[in-house]
């Protein structure tokens, strides 16, 4: 919705730099909250191949968004 009426031009120009720092902030609090939601010994029980596969994925994606970065020279 709030990208409507930002591609409307419904929103004020001085609002986006709080609206960002909002966003920031409410994207590091939901990634917490799933972050704090596993329950590590559950995913321990699942045994070796599962956490396996778990930890080579998120590598996998951490060298995906750090490759982009690079690519795209972001940072």
């Amino acid at each position: 919705m709030l990208a409507t009426l930002r591609s409307l031009g419904l929103v004020p120009q001085v609002a986006l730099a709080p609206i960002a720092t909002l966003a920031t902030a409410l994207t590091v609090v939901s990634m917490a909250a799933l972050g704090l939601g596993v329950d590590v010994r559950v995913v321990a029980r699942a045994g070796g191949r599962v956490t396996a596969a778990v930890s080579f994925s998120l590598l996998a994606l951490g060298a995906v968004g750090l490759g982009m970065i690079w690519l795209l020279r972001i940072a």
